[in-house]
């Protein structure tokens, strides 16, 4: 882990330090996460950003919850676009104990593609107008499948994060904000057209007996 006074680029790991547009909910997201997930290892810190930036918690594995948990921190900085569910949002997703979360794997090894997925999905609300809320299914040309460890997903559903409590689902950071957190779930082709041709909830239901969730299984079977 970096030292404390160390802030390192976007990619890299950094201390669990908030440094943020809105310094009081990025407190507030980080006490919410060390309180129902763990303790916060280390943040990508995105220092290149234009517009809204998007950093991303690491809590490790630890016992009673054996995976790599990511947390988005900055989308919640401003409202979501109009006709979308939730007024401010945060993105949860979390990825096997075994990944590899070294420097090298995570800039040029493929490991690092989880990470960028959020970035992208997280300014997706506010650089192009998408409305989000829970039973989302989107493709946008903007999140960056079709590359090296993507594991052949192609689209994304937002959904109740069911890998942690209840009680993470929503944050109130103070003077008025009220946080929403969405579970990324990574489908495969087929799956997005069924949602598309037979609905979400449809999806939603062969996704839960085949215990899909926000954590990334590679190489998984798909729901249809």
């Amino acid at each position: 882990m970096a030292s404390d006074s160390a802030r390192k680029t976007r990619g890299k790991p950094a201390p669990d330090e908030p440094g943020y547009g809105d310094p009081q909910a990025a407190a507030a997201i980080l006490a919410h996460v060390r309180k129902h997930i763990g303790a916060v290892d280390s943040v990508f810190h995105e220092m290149d950003g234009e517009g809204i930036s998007i950093d991303i918690h690491h809590v490790p594995p630890r016992i009673g919850r054996n995976v790599h948990s990511f947390v988005t921190t900055g989308m919640s900085d401003r409202p979501m676009p109009a006709r979308s569910g939730v007024r401010h949002a945060e993105l949860v997703m979390c990825v096997p104990a075994d990944w590899d979360m070294g420097e090298r794997a995570l800039e040029s090894g493929g490991s690092g593609w989880p990470l960028e997925l959020l970035r992208a999905l997280g300014r997706l609300p506010h650089e192009h107008g998408v409305a989000f809320d829970f039973g989302l299914c989107t493709d946008d040309r903007a999140l960056p499948f079709g590359v090296p460890g993507d594991m052949g997903f192609t689209s994304v559903l937002l959904a109740p994060p069911v890998t942690v409590p209840d009680e993470f689902w929503c944050l109130d950071a103070g003077n008025g904000k009220v946080i929403d957190f969405f579970g990324v779930v990574l489908l495969y082709p087929e799956e997005l057209a069924f949602a598309r041709f037979d609905g979400v909830v449809a999806l939603a239901r062969k996704l839960d007996s085949m215990s899909v969730t926000e954590l990334a299984q590679p190489g998984r079977k798909r729901a249809v």
